[in-house]
């Protein structure tokens, strides 16, 4: 029986794709990465998702086919973001479209990034690095 390559594949592990900032992102967890998700979790994941087919179906029904269509176009255009890369956007148009901008999540007030840890380079030099002008890691700020 060989068992070279078996040795080999015990060898490497899948780190090497991973930071070194644990204390940012937290330590990896293999065993829910390999694991196949619950059903149920799979459910609550495509949840709005399938809301919006339902409701979608409902309209194509009663209204016809175009209006569906129409309505995934508007959704679409609202989805752009229209400020510039480095800059949040709140997406506040495509919450008024889908009725969303009433209810008050945990998102709505733990994600600012006002409130984060991390400190943010200037935005001319995020720019610069998105537009392949120079590299963030060279520069000092």
């Amino acid at each position: 029986m060989d068992l070279s390559g078996l040795e080999t594949e015990q060898k490497t592990l899948p780190i090497i794709g991973y930071s070194s900032e644990f204390l940012e992102k937290g330590l990896p967890n293999f065993k829910t990465q390999t694991l196949p998700k619950h059903p149920v979790e799979n459910i609550q994941i495509n949840k709005q998702k399938n809301e919006r087919e339902k409701q979608y179906n409902m309209l194509g029904k009663v209204f016809g086919s175009q209006y569906p269509l129409m309505l995934k176009l508007e959704e679409e255009i609202y989805n752009q973001p229209l400020r510039l890369p480095c800059l949040p956007s709140s997406y506040l148009s495509l919450e008024v479209f889908r009725g969303t901008d009433i209810e008050v999540e945990p998102e709505d007030l733990y994600n600012m990034p006002n409130n984060s840890p991390l400190i943010q380079p200037p935005v001319h030099q995020q720019m610069e690095q998105y537009l392949g002008m120079s590299d963030l890691k060279t520069s000092n700020f």
